[in-house]
Formats: C-alpha cells, structure tokens, sequence
C-alpha cells in the first residue's frame, strides 16, 4: 500500500490528458526542476543558499583588482570565471556545486527504477531518451541557476564599478558569452554524470555518495600519480590528468577562454597543454559512453517489467 501511494504521489501532478512528446518531456522536465526547489529539499536550498553567498562575499563585496582575467606571471593568466569553478582557497566553488549536482540528481532516476514508478513514465507515447531528456531537465535547470546567475551578477557588478562605461560593455562582449557557455558546459557535464550514477545505483543516497566521491576521490589519486611521474620526469605525464573529472572539465573551461590551462605542483603553477581535437573527442566519446549506459539500464528493467 506505501508503494501503490508513494507512485500515485508522484503521478499526480499530471494529467493523464494525451499531448505531443515534446510537451509531455517539458512538463515532466519543469515538474521535476520545480520538486528540486520545493522546501522539502534542504539540502539543496541550503547549498544554493551557500553559492549565492559565497558568490556575494567572495566577488562582489571583495571585488577583482582586474576584470575578467589577471595575469599572474609573463606565463600564467587566470579569470574571475576560471576562479568560480575552482577550489576554495581560490574562491572557488566547485565542492558546493560537485555537492548540489550529486544530491539533485541522485534520486532523478535510482527512485523511478527503485520503485519501478519508470514502467508507467515510459507507458506514456515518450521514448527512452525523451524520458533521459526529461530527467537531464531538472538538474540542468538547478545547475544553471547557480552558475550562469551568480557570474551575470559578477559581470553586472564589474559594469556598475566602471560607472556604467559602455567601453566596458565593447571591450567584454565576449567575456559575457563565454561565461554563459562556460556555464552550460558545466551544468550539462555533471547533469549528465548524476544522472548515470543516479540510473547505475538505484538507492538515493549511495548514488550521491558515489557521485561525489568519485569525482573528488579520482581526482586525489590522479593528482598523487601525477605528482610523482612529473618528480621522476617521466614523458607525457600530462595525459593522467584527462582520468580526473574535475581537471578535464577545466581544461576544456580554460580553452572556452582561451587560457592556457595549468595545476599547482609542489606550489608553482605548470602549464599543461593537450591538442583540442583530443580534448573535444574525448569528451564527445565520455558523453555519449554515460548516455549509452543509461539507456542500457532503462531498457533491462523494461525487460524485466
């Protein structure tokens, strides 16, 4: 009896009244994006909270000596917009937004397949990737929220502090298209990932687990390997980064801005380089590897409905 009512919770928000595909995805998609920010969601309101902040304190009220990229040496060059992404202790917020993707998304489709509510999803006139599309919706809208709003919010800032000169309009008209792409990108990326731990492990909470501990915890291990072949200069140690979520994702950020891309070892910055047909294929290849192994899941508990 829980079950039959915890499915009929969840279904009844629509109405059972026949619509085109699209419509039917959209709905499910901004059904499930305005669940997200319901106050039952805590955790999720709380971290949304905490970047916002974060965001007001650490950019707006503390401001950038220079807008939007600095350079640090004859060599090294970072940006505000690099910056955001990046780790605390350069005003980074990557692990509240690693956090939010992971428990956003976590029970997206481990619940559906949990309580096998994904069977009557998919007796509707959708397809199974209409239904991945629906469930991507959600937690890309969420991640969109605190990526593209807080950088608009920098971005208007550093236009009102040069007293609403348009020169500064002129002179960054790229800089505000390549943060909204910038934006996209990441959002997109951990959609896309939280999803596939969401479908792979069908308990909410272990697939936030594995989410975050994954992309943290392969990041550590990779930057200990690192360290050491690039101390016994050992060639093309480089490549080891590209196992690492966190630096692949930055890698192809930087190159969104056109800076080169480098990591800290032993406390000085290293310029890294890869070729952009590698970065781009690579991550064409991860994309559509995590969408496969979604839809393979879905279609085995289609066959054992």
């Amino acid at each position: 009896m829980k079950s039959d009512a915890k499915i009929a919770e969840k279904f009844k928000d629509f109405t059972p009244t026949l619509d085109s595909r699209a419509n039917i995805v959209l709905g499910m998609g901004l059904r499930g994006f305005e669940k997200l920010l319901s106050l039952k969601n805590k955790g999720t309101l709380f971290l949304i909270g905490i970047i916002y902040l974060w965001t007001f304190a650490f950019y707006l009220l503390m401001g950038e000596d220079s807008y939007p990229c600095t350079e640090v040496s004859e060599e090294i060059t970072t940006c505000t917009h690099l910056n955001f992404y990046g780790d605390l202790q350069y005003g980074g917020t990557r692990i509240f937004l690693v956090m939010l993707a992971a428990i956003a998304s976590s029970g997206l489709i481990a619940n559906d397949l949990n309580d096998k509510s994904i069977h009557l999803y998919l007796s509707r006139p959708i397809s199974r990737i209409d239904y991945l599309i629906a469930r991507i919706i959600p937690i890309f809208l969420l991640m969109i929220t605190v990526t593209v709003l807080p950088n608009l919010a920098i971005f208007i800032s550093q236009f009102s502090k040069s007293g609403l000169d348009l020169n500064f309009l002129s002179d960054n008209k790229w800089t505000l298209s390549n943060l909204i792409l910038q934006a996209i990108f990441y959002s997109i990326s951990y959609s896309i990932i939280g999803i596939t731990f969401s479908a792979a492990i069908n308990r909410e909470s272990l697939a936030a687990v594995a989410f975050f501990g994954t992309v943290y915890g392969i990041s550590l291990i990779v930057e200990i390997f690192y360290e050491m072949m690039n101390g016994m200069d050992i060639e093309q140690a480089d490549y080891i980064l590209l196992l690492s979520i966190i630096h692949f994702l930055d890698i192809i950020s930087y190159n969104i801005f056109n800076v080169d891309y480098f990591v800290t070892i032993f406390g000085s910055p290293v310029i890294i380089e890869y070729s952009f047909a590698l970065i781009v294929g690579l991550y064409a290849l991860l994309f559509f590897s995590f969408i496969t192994l979604v839809n393979y899941i879905i279609s085995q508990m289609e066959v054992t409905k």
